[in-house]
């Protein structure tokens, strides 16, 4: 009569063998949501930048005071303009909401504007 089935080491081959691939590939998917979660929180903080400046194009002759001093946008006033999406904005690090009353900062340097979002603001 023949047997048929796995033996005991055949099965503990196995086993190792998945626990090897598992070893391998876990680091390595976990890096590649970080770096994602990374790569789309960076994005989401150009689309304020952004939306700074395409408000400053937008309202170029009010911000005459911005070329004296750095002037500061909410993100809810960038909202109510129209340049963000309306709602609640949610940060992928944290995958809770942007608060609205973040800033972008604009300055002027004599030749152009540049337009920056603090990140600490987040933490």
């Amino acid at each position: 009569m023949k047997n048929k089935g796995f033996t005991l080491v055949e099965l503990l081959g196995v086993i190792v063998i998945l626990g090897i691939l598992a070893m391998i590939t876990v680091p390595i998917v976990q890096r590649t949501i970080i770096d994602s979660t990374n790569q789309t929180y960076d994005e989401q903080i150009t689309s304020f930048e952004r939306a700074a400046k395409n408000y400053v194009a937008k309202n170029i002759y009010e911000m005459t005071k911005c070329q004296t001093e750095s002037c500061q946008i909410t993100l809810r006033e960038l909202q109510e303009n129209g340049l963000l999406p309306s709602g609640n904005i949610k940060n992928p690090k944290t995958a809770e909401d942007f608060n609205l009353d973040n800033v972008v900062t604009i300055n002027y340097d004599g030749t152009k504007y540049s337009y920056e979002y603090d990140t600490a603001q987040d933490e």
